[in-house]
This record gives C-alpha cells, sequence and structure tokens, in this order.
C-alpha cells in the first residue's frame, strides 16, 4: 500500500514539472492586451471605419512595434472554445484560436514546419490553420502539414506546426490550432475581439499611460469602451500566482505523505526487527558480528521491498482504475522509475535505524526471556 502511495505521488509530481517545461509557441514579454466592450450595436459601415483608424493610429505610436486584431487568441486567459474536426472519419476536439497574420509578429511565433499565414490565404475556400506539436504527433504521426480536416461548413489545410498553446505554465495544453481570420474584411471583430500590440522594449508602461486616450480618440464612446488593458507579463504573474497557490497546497500535502511513508516504513520495519530480537541474539552467540547482521537484515528488506515495488509497479501499468493520475505513458514509465529508486532509498533509511539498534544488542540480553 505504501508503494501504491508512493507511484501515485511520483506521477503527480513528475507530470507537474513536466507542464512547466512545455515549451510555449509564443513570446509574451512587452506585449499589451487591449480589450474592448460594446456598448450598443454598431453597423458594419461603422465598423470597418472604426478599424481603419484605430489600425493607423496604433501602428503610428511611438511605442509601438506591430498590433494584432485577433480573436480568442489571448494566453492566460481560461475562456476557451473548442469544437469537433473530422480527419479520415476519426473526430478531433481543436481549441480554436482564429489570428490574423501579424500575430506572429507580436508574439514572435517561429512555426517549427510549414509556414505563418499571409496574404496568399486570403479568401481561399480551404481555409489554412496551424496546429500544435503535440496534435501533430497524437494524430498525423508527424505528418500534419498539406492534410486536410473539416467540420460541418468548411474545410481547412494543415499549413503548419508550432509549439504548444499554453493557457497557463501550470495547465496541460489542449489540441489547438490557429485558423485564419482576416480583420480587413471580417468587420466583426471589434464587437468580442482583444487586441494584441508589441510594444518596444522597456516601452510597457509609457503605452499604457497613453493607450486608452489614444483608442478613444478614434472610438466612438456611445458603441465602445476599453475594458482591458494589461501586459501579457503581468496577466502571466498573476495567473501563475493563483495557479501556484494550488499547486503548493499540493505540494505540502506531498510532503506530508512522505513524511508519513516514510515513517511507516520505519514502523514497519522496526516491528519487523524487533520480532527477530532471539534470532539476532542466538546469531551473535554463534558469531556474527554487527556487520554481518546488518548486511542480512538490510539484505532481506531490500528483497521484500522490491518484490512489493515489482508487483505494484506491475499492476499500476496493467490496470488504469488504480491511477489517481492519469498521465501519458512516458510519464507513468518514468514515475514508476523513480518511484522504486526512492522506496529503495527509504527502505535503506528506515532499515538501518532499527537494525542498527538491533545489531548492538548482546546476545545474553536478547536471550534472557529464553
Amino acid at each position: 500500500m505504501i508503494s501504491l502511495v508512493l507511484v501515485n505521488l511520483t506521477v503527480y509530481l513528475t507530470d507537474m514539472i513536466r507542464i512547466k517545461h512545455i515549451k510555449s509557441c509564443y513570446h509574451p514579454d512587452n506585449v499589451v492586451c487591449l480589450g474592448f466592450t460594446t456598448l450598443q450595436t454598431v453597423d458594419k459601415d461603422k465598423i470597418s471605419e472604426t478599424f481603419d483608424r484605430l489600425k493607423a493610429r496604433l501602428a503610428a505610436n511611438q511605442f509601438v512595434e506591430s498590433v494584432s486584431f485577433s480573436n480568442n487568441s489571448l494566453p492566460f486567459n481560461y475562456y476557451m472554445s473548442m469544437s469537433p474536426y473530422k480527419y479520415q472519419g476519426k473526430e478531433i476536439q481543436i481549441a480554436r484560436h482564429p489570428t490574423d497574420i501579424a500575430y506572429k509578429d507580436v508574439m514572435k511565433i517561429q512555426p517549427i514546419k510549414g509556414r505563418w499565414f499571409n496574404k496568399s490565404d486570403i479568401g481561399k475556400s480551404t481555409r489554412p490553420i496551424l496546429v500544435t506539436k503535440h496534435l501533430d504527433e497524437k494524430y498525423f504521426n508527424g505528418n500534419a502539414v498539406g492534410k486536410v480536416v473539416s467540420d460541418s461548413r468548411n474545410k481547412y489545410e494543415i499549413i503548419g506546426v508550432v509549439d504548444e498553446f499554453k493557457r497557463s505554465d501550470y495547465e496541460q495544453p489542449y489540441d489547438a490550432a490557429f485558423f485564419f481570420s482576416n480583420p480587413e474584411s471580417d468587420k466583426t471583430w471589434i464587437l468580442y475581439s482583444d487586441i494584441l500590440v508589441r510594444v518596444k522594449p522597456g516601452q510597457t508602461e509609457n503605452f499604457l499611460k497613453v493607450a486608452e486616450p489614444e483608442l478613444m480618440t478614434v472610438m466612438d464612446p456611445k458603441c465602445w469602451v476599453v475594458s482591458t488593458q494589461n501586459s501579457l507579463e503581468n496577466m502571466r504573474s498573476v495567473q501563475n500566482h493563483q495557479s501556484e497557490q494550488k499547486r503548493l497546497l499540493g505540494l505540502l500535502i506531498a510532503f506530508f505523505v512522505i513524511i508519513n511513508i516514510l515513517l511507516g516504513v520505519i514502523g514497519i520495519l522496526w516491528y519487523n526487527t524487533n520480532l527477530r530480537i532471539h534470532e539476532i541474539g542466538i546469531r551473535r552467540a554463534l558469531g556474527s558480528t554487527g556487520i554481518k547482521v546488518r548486511r542480512l537484515l538490510i539484505t532481506e528488506n531490500l528483497f521484500m521491498g522490491i518484490l512489493a515495488l515489482f508487483v505494484v509497479a506491475l499492476v499500476f501499468i496493467q490496470v488504469p482504475s488504480i491511477r489517481i493520475f492519469h498521465v501519458e505513458d512516458p510519464v507513468m514509465y518514468l514515475s514508476v522509475a523513480i518511484s522504486v529508486a526512492v522506496m529503495i532509498g527509504l527502505i535503506l533509511i528506515s532499515t538501518w535505524i532499527p537494525v542498527a539498534i538491533a545489531s548492538k544488542i548482546r546476545p545474553a540480553e536478547a536471550l534472557k526471556t529464553e
């Protein structure tokens, strides 16, 4: 039972470290998010005019490098749109992130395969998308570029692969894809989208001071109001702080469990050693040294511990129902291997204390009750 608890605990800790080190496709440094709330219905002509003026205004700002008008592609935000898509009869759930051409420059995205969107993609009947690395490997065996997926209305050609889109540093990324969106033809973006602005290094605070006045000189305050203006780094810090509190609680519980595992192993082995005091006395009387007694008991306990771990590892791998945390196979195998090494260490530590005491007992004291 101790071995089973240890394996599950190791799986939890190993997977947490793995998620933290997953590479994200974007770079949030020096990026500002500007969000809007629509106060009333706006006609398309007014949206088009506002878009053109707003784009020009932001591009002309002395602190700005690039601007992206995209929808639902904001990192460190738990709102997400999942939709089913089909490929060769298989259904794939994909988190949808509509983005424009400039999103690549704002977020400094470098496709690891294929290419990013460009002007040649405007107006295509089969719409281009880029998928994340995990989705590429899971459903396309690493050969997603050139494949076509579809929903009930459209077909989408995969033109590239990027690293994972992480909503949080501590959350397992969902299978996601960037869908091409052209804000110049789709004027509805301003009804519900955020604008991402990459500013020059060290100019985030200066831009935030002038962002709202700049925008409201273009946008009609009767139709829109600025609801969000924040840097992605700050949003990341806030969200990580909230996630870290949960993780810290998990680590405290894990530490408590490890201490109890150690005490449990010590208690079991101490009790087992005390039951063999008379046997130890006889061995000492027949000439066994303290070193030989310690070596014998440690070897026996290691054998029993490794045997128990072998059974637990075999059952853990074969029976999913006993796993508290369900993770990918490589993480599970690594966790089992780590658990074996940790348990062997615990057995050595836990055995040494009672065995060291028992091996010093004089034969006469061990046999006085016989």
